[in-house]
């Protein structure tokens, strides 16, 4: 662990809580990115960052709170965009197609912009490699308002559908779009980057058909109409 001097306590206790935060957190989440929790120590953190070692510590608590701190205002941001995509399809009524095609942009698109997406895709995977968080933090935060939310709206879209089919439609749903971001890291810098990589809105509109015909099927079997 590393050590800080009493003079170090009160130099940290004396930075601006606004900007120094910032700092910190912009720069270790590209630290954590690239070398990892393990590979990446505080004294890294605040030299890049420009401020004294004690402000992880005065702003944070510690290196595992600034961690779980960047995970909580991403997942946060993750979920109110994805309830925002749901919500909106639900007022405007609009197709199951057209639900499931705006759930599966929305979802991708944050992961898939240069050069933050590729950052936070290696932080996801790192920490799904080797887990820093406290237990239940990502079904908490995201996955639970997320598909509980999804699941209600794909039974209006898909007349005959009941809760716990939707329930898991939405797994299934998820479950392509998570595999399809796996893959992107397999081409993450090779030689086959850009030739092995399918476009987005290709892979968009395969999830869309291939979901929406199943989720109609397993409507229609329930309804007795198949």
């Amino acid at each position: 662990m590393e050590r800080i001097s009493p003079h170090d306590e009160t130099a940290g206790a004396a930075e601006g809580c606004g900007p120094t935060r910032t700092r910190l957190l912009e720069t270790a989440v590209r630290l954590f990115a690239e070398k990892g929790f393990e590979g990446t120590s505080v004294r890294a953190i605040t030299a890049e960052a420009g401020c004294n070692l004690a402000a992880v510590n005065y702003h944070f608590g510690g290196k595992d709170q600034l961690y779980e701190e960047i995970f909580h205002l991403r997942l946060k941001a993750i979920r109110e965009q994805r309830l925002a995509i749901i919500r909106s399809a639900l007022a405007e009524g609009i197709s199951l197609e057209a639900l499931l095609r705006a759930f599966a942009t929305g979802f991708l698109e944050p992961f898939m912009e240069a050069p933050d997406g590729l950052m936070w895709r290696r932080l996801m995977w790192r920490e799904m490699i080797e887990s820093h968080l406290r237990q239940g933090m990502f079904a908490a935060e995201v996955i639970t308002p997320v598909h509980e939310e999804l699941a209600a709206a794909l039974i209006p879209a898909c007349p005959g559908l009941d809760l716990e089919t939707a329930r898991r439609c939405t797994y299934s749903l998820v479950g392509q779009l998570v595999h399809f971001m796996r893959l992107e890291r397999y081409f993450d810098g090779t030689p086959e980057e850009d030739a092995g990589r399918l476009p987005m809105p290709e892979v968009v509109e395969h999830v869309v058909r291939f979901s929406a015909a199943g989720i109609r099927a397993l409507a229609a079997r329930e309804t007795g109409t198949a």
